[in-house]
């Protein structure tokens, strides 16, 4: 039970670590092939491409998890130390509610994509498996921000958040 437990707690980084090298050596064959002239391989492309797309997407999560996103701090380095509980609050709201409307969003996207029934050009897979990587990179985003809120609360109480 305890592996599973960090497997998922450490699902994103696992994911891109098998698809990340897998993507460079796709590329690095294709553009081998291609300029030694022994081969085209023609769905190369297109798999580094959706590969790209759901590292991106996995990666929101693993910098949720950690807080690494990009912040401007301005704003909240402008007011007193008592809000910083108080707007780390309301920032995280935020962040909990746009990544559970675009999930909302996305997901209904994805759904439509699915009865459609469309594929890829080269590689002939469905396009909805593509597209849902937007639900999935928003939803690990929600609940890793969820996850770190907690723990930073909870590791706060009484200094205040930074």
């Amino acid at each position: 039970m305890r592996k599973v437990l960090k497997f998922l707690d450490n699902f994103e980084e696992n994911a891109i670590t098998v698809l990340l090298p897998i993507m460079v050596i796709i590329i690095f064959m294709a553009t081998f092939f291609r300029f030694t002239k022994i081969m085209i391989i023609p769905w190369s492309e297109e798999a580094a491409r959706y590969m790209m797309i759901w590292i991106v997407f996995l990666g929101i999560g693993v910098g949720a998890k950690n807080n690494t996103h990009f912040t401007v701090d301005n704003f909240v380095n402008a007011l007193p130390k008592s809000t910083n509980v108080a707007t780390f609050i309301l920032r995280t709201l935020v962040i909990l509610g746009f990544c559970g409307l675009m999930t909302y969003i996305s997901g209904g996207l994805v759904s439509k994509l699915y009865k459609m029934g469309q594929v890829t050009p080269a590689m002939q897979i469905p396009t909805w498996v593509i597209y849902s990587a937007v639900p999935v990179g928003l939803t690990l985003m929600f609940v890793r921000t969820l996850q770190y809120c907690i723990r930073k609360l909870s590791k706060e109480k009484v200094r205040g958040v930074e």
